[in-house]
């Protein structure tokens, strides 16, 4: 296993240190594990197939669900899945493997913080590339079990999973100097937030009472599972 100096490590992928923010190049060294994948921190990527897996673990709420994903700083009331990640890493990983953050949802605000009824524009080839897939790995019984995400979260009215669209990676954002997302601890928001790095664009995504755990297809409350990214296959 070798470690990889930061700027090496981007060079490997064709990008320039220019095309992350300067707090990422003050992060840990870069072990390779082989060929085709890398981890940084606790998240691996896997350059050739483009998929990104971490650890998380199941947290059961009986409220509205706001957030798919958090860490320990993050709102664990509201979140589906605890994990120990660093949003930094898992940001650069997205980054490296080509994801493009897309801010469609997000209404552009003046120079007061006041909205103005506009939203940010964002081209074809932006959002195609913006656009993942979510699915979750666990034992049941001794027998691996894969899930899109989408199928452990359920709509209050209408009873049914949510609906298999993907999710859109929007990136978070600076704020002096700090990535928001490592601040907040928020990664992946069901109702749109702009400090989470991931969040579900579908229908009744900005209602923050509408969607629950699904009551049967769930794992246990700390079941441990294996996050898995990857872009949208429509």
């Amino acid at each position: 296993m070798r470690l990889l100096p930061f700027v090496s490590f981007l060079i490997s992928f064709g990008l320039s240190a220019a095309e992350l923010d300067a707090d990422a190049l003050k992060k840990p060294e870069i072990k390779q594990l082989n060929a085709n994948e890398y981890q940084i921190g606790k998240v691996k990527l896997n350059k050739k197939t483009r998929e990104i897996t971490f650890g998380a673990g199941v947290n059961l709420v009986d409220r509205p669900l706001e957030y798919l994903l958090v860490n320990g700083k993050g709102k664990v009331h509201e979140a589906l899945f605890l994990s120990n990640i660093s949003p930094l890493n898992l940001n650069i990983a997205m980054k490296l493997l080509g994801f493009q953050e897309s801010k469609e949802l997000f209404e552009i605000v003046d120079e007061d913080y006041r909205p103005t009824g506009k939203f940010f524009e964002v081209s074809d080839e932006v959002k195609k590339a913006a656009r993942l897939d979510i699915l979750v790995k666990y034992e049941v019984d001794g027998k691996s079990k894969t899930v899109f995400i989408n199928d452990l979260i359920v709509h209050s009215i209408t009873k049914k999973p949510m609906s298999t669209g993907p999710w859109l990676y929007t990136g978070s954002y600076l704020h002096n100097g700090q990535f928001k997302a490592e601040v907040s601890g928020d990664l992946f928001a069901i109702f749109p937030r702009q400090p989470a790095m991931v969040s579900y664009p579908g229908k009744d995504n900005l209602n923050d009472d509408i969607w629950f755990t699904h009551p049967t297809r769930m794992p246990e409350e700390g079941t441990v599972v294996t996050f898995i990214i990857k872009p949208h296959q429509p």
